[in-house]
């Protein structure tokens, strides 16, 4: 079950890389997870049991290795599929947990760097067993912003959280199907410059046909 829900989700992130990183959405590959996460093969016990926890470099990619990151600086916006050329240019610091639940895949990473608008932005997904995919998008924190953690529920799946957060200089947004609870002690729990590239994978960054329409982002906040 936990290598189909991956493959679903790497293939359709092939499918839609380039239209949400090119729209500027800088939580395309985040969004890309809310609306895959009222589907049935995310939802659902995948019957593996999570008996300890594996480093983020020694996970495995759900499907084929899929890294895709676009250059803003030129109209040519170049597809970049290689984490070290673009890690310092994101123009924040990424954090993530140093490791998850055995069991758990890669599903996609991805973002954009030197946007006019935005700066940079990192979005990656992976799939735990038992609770499907957990995504996490960063960016620059603008002024003004507050620094504070504050969660909502999605208005397109009732059961999935979406908190937002920040460390340091760095905007991070959380959605997975966990508790509010959950998401927010994993907030804790975040490293800056975490290895997460699996050992050994040759990333694609090339995507094929995107989808006709890209889902919205929609919310209800939590009483």
């Amino acid at each position: 079950m936990r290598n189909r829900a991956g493959s679903q989700l790497a293939a359709l992130g092939r499918a839609g890389v380039k239209r949400w990183l090119g729209g500027g959405a800088a939580l395309g590959l985040l969004l890309l997870t809310l609306a895959l996460s009222g589907c049935g093969p995310f939802g659902g016990s995948d019957g593996v049991t999570a008996s300890g926890t594996k480093s983020l470099a020694s996970l495995s990619w759900c499907d084929r290795p899929l890294i895709t990151f676009q250059d803003d600086s030129t109209t040519a916006q170049k597809q970049l599929s290689n984490w070290s050329d673009v890690k310092d240019q994101l123009g924040f610091t990424p954090y993530l947990p140093e490791s998850m639940p055995e069991g758990t895949c890669l599903a996609l990473a991805g973002g954009s760097i030197h946007n006019p608008i935005y700066g940079g932005q990192f979005s990656i997904t992976y799939v735990l067993p038992k609770i499907g995919p957990v995504s996490f998008s960063e960016a620059p924190l603008h002024q003004g912003m507050s620094s504070k953690t504050q969660c909502i529920q999605s208005a397109q799946d009732s059961k999935t959280m979406i908190c937002v957060g920040a460390i340091s200089n760095t905007s991070i947004t959380i959605a997975s199907r966990q508790s509010e609870a959950d998401i927010q002690s994993m907030f804790g729990t975040l490293k800056s410059n975490v290895a997460w590239v699996p050992g050994g994978s040759t990333p694609s960054s090339t995507p094929t046909t995107a989808p006709t329409t890209a889902p919205a982002a929609t919310a209800t906040p939590t009483k």
